[in-house]
């Protein structure tokens, strides 16, 4: 059951994924804004965590970690939008696992994990076939400014699997980690008001937001669900199983975008030709390889 529920955060992590990129790359031109609107939600269905447990008051030096949490919450987005406008979005999922390969050393070193010797090869073979995805024609990832977008991203969502590892471990209550960072992260936007450059085109795009609300809305509810069972992974799986099974994300992504574009006629930044999907199927099926091996 918690392999189950575990598995469910890269499906609704991807569908996600796929509502942002819509609205990042059809609705925003800049990042601050798309970040100031997409946070202003992060509080709507936090009375849902309710169902699972009760948050508590963080004990002691715990809420600098909460604090830190929610600013990695927020501060991660600005280079994930800014990759979702320069390449195809489930490489752009798939680039999260260029900062996870710091995943099983920070286990390490902060936790004291040590996993088995074939847990570390598949989790090795997820990052690279995560990174092949990256790869454009014949240039290499480094050339690719997604690459460079997503490496920073990456590495701050890898350090908060850490962290909430951390915090789950002092105090034992997962339900926190839904809660506190959540509502934090929900007040911190607001600080770009204070900001004229922002504030302008934040009232700007006021309109576009009323008229896309109710995407904001089912964003936020499926982004909800995402951390929901991300973090009650993280409780009860190793950073790196939990790590690992959140790599599947590109596989669901590549599967609703596919079923959207040739059902619904809904078309993505998305490239989905012949060639092309027979490169991402076999990095995908070197990923599932990698999975079983570290699960």
């Amino acid at each position: 059951m918690v392999l189950f529920i575990a598995f469910l955060s890269p499906m609704f992590y991807a569908t996600a994924v796929l509502i942002e990129s819509l609205l990042s790359n059809y609705t925003f031109k800049h990042q601050t804004t798309m970040i100031f609107y997409i946070s202003m939600m992060n509080c709507v269905f936090l009375p849902l965590v309710l169902f699972f447990g009760h948050p508590t008051l963080p004990q002691g030096n715990m809420l600098w970690f909460y604090l830190l949490l929610a600013v990695i919450d927020v501060g991660y987005l600005y280079p994930y939008y800014s990759a979702m406008k320069v390449i195809d979005t489930s490489i752009v999922s798939a680039l999260f696992a260029l900062g996870q390969v710091i995943v099983p050393i920070l286990s390490f070193v902060i936790l004291r994990e040590v996993l088995n010797l074939h847990q570390y090869i598949g989790f090795m073979i997820i990052i690279m076939a995560s990174i092949a995805l990256s790869i454009k024609g014949d240039k290499i990832p480094k050339l690719n400014r997604a690459f460079y977008y997503m490496m920073l991203s990456s590495f701050m969502l890898s350090s908060r699997i850490i962290f909430v590892k951390l915090v789950i471990k002092e105090e034992g209550n997962w339900v926190n980690l839904v809660f506190w960072p959540n509502l934090i992260s929900g007040i911190i936007p607001l600080g770009l008001l204070f900001i004229k450059k922002y504030r302008k085109d934040i009232v700007k795009h006021f309109p576009p937001y009323l008229h896309k609300c109710p995407l904001f809305a089912l964003n936020e509810f499926v982004y909800f669900w995402a951390v929901t069972t991300e973090t009650y992974g993280v409780s009860k799986l190793s950073p790196v199983v939990s790590a690992s099974i959140d790599r599947m994300e590109p596989i669901f992504l590549l599967a609703i975008s596919g079923f959207l574009l040739y059902v619904f006629n809904i078309k993505l930044k998305e490239k989905i030709t012949m060639r092309i999907l027979l490169k991402k199927l076999f990095c995908f099926v070197l990923m599932i390889l990698g999975v079983i091996l570290v699960v």
